[in-house]
């Protein structure tokens, strides 16, 4: 069975229920959240932050927004921040039933583990900046496995592997088209300029299977289900 969060629909309280996939998706259509099913679902997977990490990354975003030339840079918000295991495209609904089969595949018998949030890099490196993150280190190697684990499962149900293995970070932000190269090398050196440091721990205790609604002013992301992890020593 899996863990699923319901959102609040005709009323009802939000609550956390245990129901099959199927009989979930069959809730999710009554209740008007799958509204048409000949619209593609934009999905992904994804490790989701705690509300303690969230406050430390709107405080970063703000210090570096004091720094940053505001025309170089387009911030996310914090509130939309995660860990990205798998990114899954446009998905047609009927199929969201073997997506969560396959999760549900990928997460048996994997820990659950903490990452620490730490430091400031770019893609592809501080030199030519083209986005902005925060670093997760500590239980690496288990975060990669899960990865492979998931990418393996949605390769078998049609989906493109993954090119290079999970490098866990967490995006604050993409630097604009229009950026110039000046704007660009003063981008890395403010993020050079700023001391390593540790602005919280990602508890990976579940997975979450993600749509993304883009809207002009942003993304708007909901959960569609969650998968717990294998409990561990973390308290």
């Amino acid at each position: 069975m899996t863990a699923v969060i319901l959102p609040n629909l005709r009323g009802l309280p939000n609550r956390t229920r245990r129901v099959s996939p199927r009989r979930r998706l069959k809730f999710e259509h009554e209740c008007g959240m799958i509204q048409d099913m000949k619209a593609d679902l934009r999905l992904f997977i994804a490790i989701e932050l705690d509300a303690t990490l969230r406050a430390a990354l709107v405080r970063l975003e703000d210090a570096l927004r004091e720094t940053i030339d505001a025309r170089a840079v387009r911030w996310v918000d914090p509130k939309n921040i995660h860990l990205t295991l798998k990114f899954l495209g446009n998905v047609n609904p009927a199929r969201v039933g073997d997506m969560t089969a396959a999760l549900e595949r990928a997460t048996i018998r994997v820990a659950s583990h903490e990452l620490t949030a730490i430091g400031l890099g770019a893609f592809p490196n501080c030199n030519r900046p083209n986005n902005i993150w925060v670093g997760l280190e500590g239980d690496v190697p288990t975060a990669a496995l899960l990865a492979r684990r998931i990418d393996a499962e949605f390769v078998r149900e049609g989906f493109a592997p993954e090119e290079r293995g999970l490098i866990p970070h967490l995006t604050l932000g993409r630097l604009k088209r229009e950026v110039t190269s000046s704007q660009r090398a003063a981008v890395g050196r403010a993020l050079q300029a700023i001391p390593t440091q540790s602005y919280g721990t990602v508890r990976v205790d579940r997975v979450y299977l993600i749509a993304s609604d883009l809207q002009p002013t942003g993304p708007v992301y909901r959960t569609l289900a969650q998968f717990p992890l294998e409990s561990s020593h973390i308290t």
